[in-house]
Parts: C-alpha cells; structure tokens; sequence
C-alpha cells in the first residue's frame, strides 16, 4: 500500500506497529489498526474532510510467515456437543491470552471429507479475531470411497487367492496415489476448500504407506518397475500446486512430510523428498516429534554454526526436544538454501506424550514444549504448529 504524507503517519500506542520505509511503501508487520492524516493536520484536525482513515494489513503472504498455530480435529471444530463447545472455549482463550494466532483444522480424514456450513461460521468467527484458519487435507489415506471407486485402491490377496483392499497397520486404507481418479478427487475437494474461505490449505498423508504389509499391496496404477516411489509424489506436489495456483493466485500451500526427512532430504520408501516439496509448496511442515525418531537422530558436526556432531539413540531422543528441533531445522534450511528454494520451514511440534515415554517417566510437558518452540524460533523457521489430537495443549508452555 502506498501511503502519501509518511510525516503523518500515526499508530495507535495500544497496538505496536512497524513501519518499514522503502521507496514510498509501509509495511504493518502486525496487520493492526493504523490512522494517517495529511501533513497539515494540526490546523485541521477537526475537519473530517481533511482526515482519512485506513486500516494497513499484512498480505496473507507476509501473514502467513508468523504462524504460531495448534491442530483441532473435524469434531472440536464443528461439533454442537458440549465436549465440542468446551474444546473451541478453550482453543478461544488460548487464541486470546497468548501468542497462538492460528489453527489447523481437520476437513478430509481417512473416513472422508466434510465441509460443513456449521464449520464456514466457525471460520468467519475465528477471522473477526484475526486468526490464520489452515485447512488440514489427508490425501491418498482414505477409507471413504472403497464402494464407489474401489478401483482406485490398494488390494491384498487372501490365503485362498482372493483379492481384499489392503489394509495398514492400523486398519486404514489407501488409494493409489498414482490413480488419476484418486488425485482429481484431491485437487477438486482441495478447491472447494479454497472456496470455503481458508487462508491455507495444509496437506498430509501426501506419500505412499509406511505400516503395514507393504510388500503385499498390489497397486492399480503405480508400477514400481517402470518408475520410482519419489517420482510419483513429486508429479503430484507439482500438480496440485499448479491447479490450486491456476484457480486462486493467492492461497497459501503447505505439505507436511516425516521429520527424518528434515535430516536426510528424502524417505524413499513413502516417496516424500524435501526438493520436491520445496518446488511446489510454499511451507513444508515437517513432523519432528522427538518421541518418532524411533531410530534416534545422527547427525554430523555443523562447521557453520560450530556444533558437534549428535548420535542420540531412539531410547533417549525423547529427552533432547531441543537438539532435535533445531538441528533437522539447521540441516534442512541449509539444504533449501542449496538448492535455490523460497519454500519455508514450519515444524509440527509435540505437545502429547505417549506410552514409550511414560513408562519411563518422560512427559511432554510445559518445559519440553516450550524448549521446542525456541528451538524451531532460534534455528530460523517460519513459526511452529503444535500437535495435540485431542486438542489439550500446555498453556503454561506459551508466552502470552
């Protein structure tokens, strides 16, 4: 926005501001209220027609960099139970009292999409007060349209030779994410959520199965002699990218891919690889929970920042948040500089526990979190995202 008479330029005291000189161009770093008058407005503050106001945002672009979010899954979002109503009290406080400033919900699962008119109220409510709203997609892990399209699935054989669709470890389905049927599916309920008026569309579950048998899983479309796990997602991150971008200039994308992948740039056996995304997505939201580094974290001495190299096994990991945090961000950030990429980091992070930890008296809580969050801000990422299912995060682990 170019604003005449800079001399003039008033920011109300209650709400810091900052105003970025170049060329005749203000920037408000914290998309707040601001009010400007001509330069002789001493002798006429009282004329009306003498005094403008505008309200100076940050661009969604800019907007989008200083994301401090959490997840809520499709229930706490739109449910009219009272455990849901309670859920978006507590995620309101929170928006409210501390430096959270978005959230993440859940509108395609593995059991389907869903896009509400109950949800469209809840988004329009949460803009009122300012609040990033982020779409969260699972992709190709999807249980919903196995009676429709069963021909877009993974199937398994049974002992007697007869075919079933394959299921992962956790009883879950798959489509094929070769299947053009299965990504058309994606990219037009993806639309329909730019439609719905989301600042940005986050995907998940943008590779091939991790659990599982699969070695049993017979795929329809994708054939592993002809072509490499990694080439087939990557065709898709740039698909997608380019429809949704071809249909709305504006929205914002974000992919999340496993946290090794922030280390090592690549996880051949789901086809996720960290060039790939950084060519199509504006933020990749790597999931670096240290309690999923099942393997532990090896890392090798970084000479530009002076640190030593890192061996930390997967029975000690979950005691190091920090080290794991800052370290995947420092490789990976390196790595996008090396390869020429604008694609930016924003890190899921852990704020739950689980059973491995606990039973050896590990928890996640508010010093853990908050040794996370620093972390993910000291090494340089573009704001944080926290991880909680069920929506019931460290509040003390906040600044206000």
């Amino acid at each position: 926005m170019i604003i005449a008479s800079p001399r003039a330029l008033i920011a109300l005291s209650f709400f810091p501001l900052v105003v970025l000189f170049a060329g005749g161009f203000f920037v408000a770093t914290n998309w707040k209220t601001a009010l400007y008058y001509p330069d002789d407005f001493e002798g006429e503050a009282q004329q009306e027609s003498s005094k403008t106001t505008a309200i100076i945002k940050e661009s969604p672009r800019e907007r989008s960099k200083h994301v401090k979010g959490i997840y809520m899954n499709e229930h706490a979002a739109n449910s009219k139970s009272a455990n849901g109503a309670a859920i978006r009290e507590e995620i309101a406080a929170l928006l409210s009292q501390t430096e959270l400033n978005a959230v993440v919900i859940d509108i395609k699962e593995a059991d389907g999409a869903y896009l509400p008119s109950s949800l469209k109220n809840y988004i329009n409510e949460l803009h009122e007060k300012d609040v990033w709203v982020i779409a969260r997609i699972s992709a190709f892990r999807d249980s919903s349209l196995r009676e429709q399209y069963p021909e877009w699935y993974l199937w398994s054989k049974r002992a007697d030779n007869s075919l079933e669709i394959w299921q992962d470890a956790a009883g879950g389905h798959w489509l094929d994410p070769k299947g053009p049927g299965a990504q058309n599916y994606i990219i037009d309920f993806s639309k329909k959520a730019v439609d719905f008026g989301f600042d940005e569309l986050q995907f998940d579950y943008i590779r091939f199965p991790s659990d599982g048998s699969v070695g049993d899983a017979i795929y329809p479309f994708y054939n592993a002699q002809e072509e490499e796990k990694y080439d087939v997602i990557g065709e898709f991150f740039n698909k997608i990218s380019q429809d949704l971008r071809e249909y709305d200039p504006d929205i914002i994308l974000s992919v999340d891919l496993f946290g090794y992948v922030a280390a090592h740039q690549s996880a051949a056996e789901i086809g996720q690889r960290t060039y790939d995304a950084a060519q199509a997505f504006d933020y990749i939201s790597y999931m670096l929970y240290p309690s999923h580094f099942y393997s532990g974290l090896q890392v090798g001495p970084d000479e530009r920042r002076d640190l030593p190299a890192i061996n930390l096994s997967g029975e000690t990991i979950s005691n190091s948040p920090y080290s794991v945090i800052a370290r995947s961000i420092f490789i990976a950030s390196d790595y996008l500089a090396s390869i020429g990429s604008a694609a930016k980091i924003r890190p899921w992070l852990q704020d739950f526990n689980i059973n491995k930890d606990t039973e050896r008296g590990i928890y996640y809580d508010a010093k853990k979190v908050r040794e996370q969050i620093l972390a993910a801000e000291e090494s340089g990422a573009s704001g944080w995202l926290l991880w909680n299912p069920s929506a019931a995060y460290t509040k003390s682990a906040l600044s206000p």
